[in-house]
């Protein structure tokens, strides 16, 4: 790539940063989509193994090990290779040499911290549901519904600690810190871009879903099985595409903000630096 993407050279607007998560998407989506296809079928080991044993698919509803052990294995699995397809991204979006086997290996080695941030990013959104253990049953639902605009407002703040981790080659303390300051200030911004990437993809979901449901129509009649195998893998497909651009835009928006706070912590020494 000729082009650096990543990071940018200054910040950027809204539109900048969505056309800046496309290019790379574009540029890193043959090399990234292997990944992304063998992540989802590590998600599916689970059921795959129900399939094979002939048992009825059913979710979070098992008692036998081997669904667990498989279910967990592919969580793990499929973290692994998303880590490496933002690794892989990040060094073909700065002009860096891209090589599959460094990625994977990268992320495989950050992939025990990034599920631990993960766990500890969802503990601490969960402290803003604290107060139900108090609030009288009757009125729980409603409270609930009240306590995500706070779980919401902190899950934001956090959007940016997988790429501080994975990129940033921060720990996992530092990484949620270092997405809170780079968020801060830009609160809004964040949810508009992903507002904006999370519409993309639900128009793309209908759009698939629409073509599925329409061989679906034309095509029990004939072989029941043929369609709902095809309609499967078009599903699985749309899912694999999904996942390099998530992780494009989330590349992309950490670039943008990086570029921001970094501005604003080199006008802060300036303004605070003494006359010569």
């Amino acid at each position: 790539m000729s082009l650096v993407l990543y990071p940018p050279a200054r910040p950027q607007s809204i539109g900048e940063v969505i056309d800046t998560a496309f290019r790379i998407f574009k540029v890193t989506l043959l090399a990234c989509l292997p990944y992304s296809v063998l992540a989802t079928v590590a998600g599916q080991l689970q059921n795959i193994y129900l399939i094979v044993t002939g048992q009825t698919l059913r979710k979070f509803a098992y008692t036998e090990p081997a669904w667990w052990v498989l279910y967990l294995l592919g969580a793990f699995i499929g973290a692994m290779l998303i880590n490496a397809i933002l690794i892989r991204q990040a060094a073909a979006a700065s002009g860096s040499p891209s090589v599959g086997s460094a990625a994977l290996l990268d992320g495989l080695r950050k992939t025990p911290a990034a599920i631990a941030m993960g766990l500890l990013a969802a503990a601490i959104i969960g402290l803003c549901f604290i107060p139900l253990l108090v609030i009288p049953s009757p009125y729980q639902p409603l409270s609930r519904l009240a306590l995500c605009v706070p779980a919401l407002f902190v899950c934001v703040f956090l959007l940016c600690s997988w790429p501080a981790l994975l990129i940033g080659r921060k720990g996992i303390v530092g990484s949620l810190r270092y997405s809170a300051n780079l968020v801060r200030g830009n609160w809004w911004r964040t949810v508009l871009i992903y507002a904006v990437a999370v519409t993309m993809i639900i128009v793309l979901s209908v759009t698939a879903g629409m073509i599925v449901g329409v061989l679906a129509a034309f095509g029990a009649e004939r072989d029941l099985a043929v369609t709902t195998a095809v309609s499967a893998v078009m599903v699985a497909a749309s899912g694999a595409i999904y996942m390099p651009f998530i992780t494009a835009m989330t590349l992309a928006l950490y670039g943008d903000l990086q570029a921001r706070r970094e501005g604003i912590d080199l006008e802060r020494r300036i303004v605070g630096a003494p006359a010569s």
